[in-house]
Protein backbone atom coordinates (compact mmCIF):
# COMPACT_ATOMS: atom_id res chain seq x y z
CA UNK A 1 0.00 0.00 0.00
CA UNK A 2 2.79 2.41 0.94
CA UNK A 3 4.40 2.01 -2.45
CA UNK A 4 1.21 2.69 -4.37
CA UNK A 5 0.83 5.54 -2.53
CA UNK A 6 4.56 6.74 -2.86
CA UNK A 7 3.55 6.08 -6.72
CA UNK A 8 0.78 7.97 -7.13
CA UNK A 9 2.34 10.74 -4.97
CA UNK A 10 5.46 10.75 -7.43
CA UNK A 11 2.76 10.68 -10.66
CA UNK A 12 0.32 13.71 -9.19
CA UNK A 13 3.91 15.39 -9.09
CA UNK A 14 5.37 14.74 -12.54
CA UNK A 15 2.25 15.48 -13.97
CA UNK A 16 1.83 19.10 -12.21
CA UNK A 17 5.06 19.60 -13.46
CA UNK A 18 4.56 18.41 -17.02
CA UNK A 19 1.14 20.81 -16.81
CA UNK A 20 3.39 23.91 -15.51
CA UNK A 21 5.82 23.47 -18.08
CA UNK A 22 3.12 23.53 -20.88
CA UNK A 23 1.03 25.90 -18.71
CA UNK A 24 4.37 28.71 -19.27
CA UNK A 25 4.77 28.41 -23.27
CA UNK A 26 4.49 31.70 -24.89
CA UNK A 27 2.15 31.45 -27.90
CA UNK A 28 2.60 33.73 -30.82
CA UNK A 29 -0.91 33.58 -32.84
CA UNK A 30 -1.56 36.13 -36.33
CA UNK A 31 -4.00 35.58 -38.28
CA UNK A 32 -2.40 32.40 -40.48
CA UNK A 33 0.35 30.65 -38.19
CA UNK A 34 0.69 30.45 -34.42
CA UNK A 35 4.11 28.99 -33.15
CA UNK A 36 5.91 28.43 -29.07
CA UNK A 37 8.24 31.87 -28.62
CA UNK A 38 10.86 32.04 -26.16
CA UNK A 39 9.48 33.35 -23.45
CA UNK A 40 11.88 36.60 -23.61
CA UNK A 41 10.90 36.87 -26.96
CA UNK A 42 8.17 39.45 -28.60
CA UNK A 43 7.12 40.13 -32.10
CA UNK A 44 6.38 42.72 -33.92
CA UNK A 45 4.53 43.64 -37.33
CA UNK A 46 7.10 45.27 -40.01
CA UNK A 47 5.60 46.15 -43.43
CA UNK A 48 4.41 42.98 -44.29
CA UNK A 49 6.54 40.44 -42.04
CA UNK A 50 6.41 39.78 -38.25
CA UNK A 51 9.84 39.80 -36.93
CA UNK A 52 10.24 38.29 -33.50
CA UNK A 53 13.78 38.60 -31.30
CA UNK A 54 14.78 38.72 -27.66
CA UNK A 55 14.01 42.10 -25.73
CA UNK A 56 17.34 42.62 -24.60
CA UNK A 57 19.27 45.01 -27.21
CA UNK A 58 22.05 42.66 -26.83
CA UNK A 59 20.61 38.93 -27.69
CA UNK A 60 17.90 41.13 -30.47
CA UNK A 61 20.96 41.11 -32.41
CA UNK A 62 22.24 37.35 -32.11
CA UNK A 63 18.95 35.40 -33.71
CA UNK A 64 15.79 36.54 -35.33
CA UNK A 65 12.71 34.41 -36.18
CA UNK A 66 10.86 36.52 -39.70
CA UNK A 67 7.62 35.11 -40.96
CA UNK A 68 5.36 36.27 -43.58
CA UNK A 69 2.65 34.63 -45.54
CA UNK A 70 1.05 36.24 -48.88
CA UNK A 71 -1.84 34.34 -50.83
CA UNK A 72 -0.72 31.43 -53.18
CA UNK A 73 0.37 32.55 -56.72
CA UNK A 74 1.17 30.64 -60.00
CA UNK A 75 5.09 30.03 -59.14
CA UNK A 76 4.04 28.88 -55.25
CA UNK A 77 4.76 24.87 -54.91
CA UNK A 78 6.73 22.56 -52.29
CA UNK A 79 8.70 21.66 -55.76
CA UNK A 80 9.26 24.76 -56.38
CA UNK A 81 10.59 25.99 -52.86
CA UNK A 82 12.61 22.65 -52.76
CA UNK A 83 14.38 23.50 -56.10
CA UNK A 84 14.94 27.56 -54.85
CA UNK A 85 16.43 26.01 -51.24
CA UNK A 86 18.69 23.38 -53.08
CA UNK A 87 20.43 26.45 -54.75
CA UNK A 88 22.94 28.90 -53.35
CA UNK A 89 21.55 32.20 -53.15
CA UNK A 90 22.97 35.48 -54.28
CA UNK A 91 23.22 37.75 -51.22
CA UNK A 92 22.25 41.71 -51.17
CA UNK A 93 24.83 42.83 -48.50
CA UNK A 94 26.49 46.47 -47.98
CA UNK A 95 29.99 44.94 -48.50
CA UNK A 96 28.91 44.08 -52.10
CA UNK A 97 27.08 40.56 -51.30
CA UNK A 98 27.92 37.26 -52.05
CA UNK A 99 25.99 33.72 -52.34
CA UNK A 100 25.04 31.68 -49.69
CA UNK A 101 26.28 27.96 -48.90
CA UNK A 102 23.84 24.99 -48.34
CA UNK A 103 24.25 23.57 -45.18
CA UNK A 104 21.70 20.97 -45.75
CA UNK A 105 20.10 20.69 -48.25
CA UNK A 106 16.00 20.97 -48.25
CA UNK A 107 13.58 18.37 -47.23
CA UNK A 108 10.10 17.74 -47.00
CA UNK A 109 8.77 17.30 -43.34
CA UNK A 110 5.56 16.97 -41.29
CA UNK A 111 4.96 18.99 -39.03
CA UNK A 112 1.40 18.97 -37.06
CA UNK A 113 -0.74 17.98 -40.09
CA UNK A 114 1.35 20.26 -43.11
CA UNK A 115 3.89 19.62 -45.19
CA UNK A 116 6.22 22.03 -44.97
CA UNK A 117 10.08 22.03 -46.66
CA UNK A 118 12.76 22.57 -44.43
CA UNK A 119 16.53 23.77 -45.73
CA UNK A 120 19.15 25.82 -43.76
CA UNK A 121 21.65 28.23 -45.76
CA UNK A 122 24.68 30.14 -44.49
CA UNK A 123 24.89 34.04 -44.97
CA UNK A 124 22.00 33.94 -47.35
CA UNK A 125 20.62 36.81 -45.43
CA UNK A 126 23.34 38.47 -43.37
CA UNK A 127 26.47 37.60 -43.05
CA UNK A 128 27.85 34.77 -40.69
CA UNK A 129 24.09 34.06 -39.62
CA UNK A 130 22.92 30.59 -40.57
CA UNK A 131 19.34 30.90 -41.46
CA UNK A 132 16.67 27.94 -41.45
CA UNK A 133 13.87 28.54 -43.85
CA UNK A 134 10.57 26.31 -43.57
CA UNK A 135 8.22 27.08 -46.53
CA UNK A 136 5.21 25.54 -46.92
CA UNK A 137 1.38 26.06 -48.94
CA UNK A 138 -1.83 25.31 -47.02
CA UNK A 139 -4.97 25.96 -48.85
CA UNK A 140 -4.78 29.68 -50.59
CA UNK A 141 -1.78 30.88 -47.94
CA UNK A 142 1.69 30.43 -48.68
CA UNK A 143 3.62 30.88 -45.52
CA UNK A 144 7.74 31.18 -45.02
CA UNK A 145 9.30 30.87 -41.48
CA UNK A 146 12.68 31.91 -40.99
CA UNK A 147 15.04 31.17 -37.70
CA UNK A 148 18.54 33.03 -38.05
CA UNK A 149 20.99 33.41 -35.81
CA UNK A 150 24.98 34.24 -35.96
CA UNK A 151 27.28 31.32 -36.24
CA UNK A 152 28.27 32.28 -32.96
CA UNK A 153 24.86 31.80 -31.22
CA UNK A 154 23.62 29.05 -33.18
CA UNK A 155 23.96 26.41 -30.88
CA UNK A 156 22.38 28.92 -28.18
CA UNK A 157 19.11 29.30 -29.72
CA UNK A 158 19.03 25.49 -31.44
CA UNK A 159 16.60 24.67 -28.61
CA UNK A 160 14.44 27.95 -29.03
CA UNK A 161 14.15 27.31 -32.91
CA UNK A 162 13.70 23.30 -32.43
CA UNK A 163 10.55 24.36 -29.54
CA UNK A 164 9.32 27.14 -32.35
CA UNK A 165 9.61 24.64 -35.47
CA UNK A 166 7.61 21.96 -33.64
CA UNK A 167 4.69 23.90 -32.96
CA UNK A 168 4.38 25.12 -36.05
CA UNK A 169 0.76 25.41 -36.71
CA UNK A 170 -1.10 27.05 -39.58
CA UNK A 171 -4.13 28.64 -38.88
CA UNK A 172 -5.51 30.72 -41.98
CA UNK A 173 -8.10 28.98 -44.30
Amino acid sequence: MFKFLCFANVSRFFLVLLFAMTAEAKIFRNSYISFELPDTWKCTLENTEWVCRAETEKESKEAVIILTAKEVGPTDSLDSYMSHLSTAQATAVKSGGGVSKVVYPPKQVQITDTPWVDGLHMASEVPNYFSRYLATIKDKIAVLFTCSAHKDFYTKYSQDFFRAVQSLRVIAT
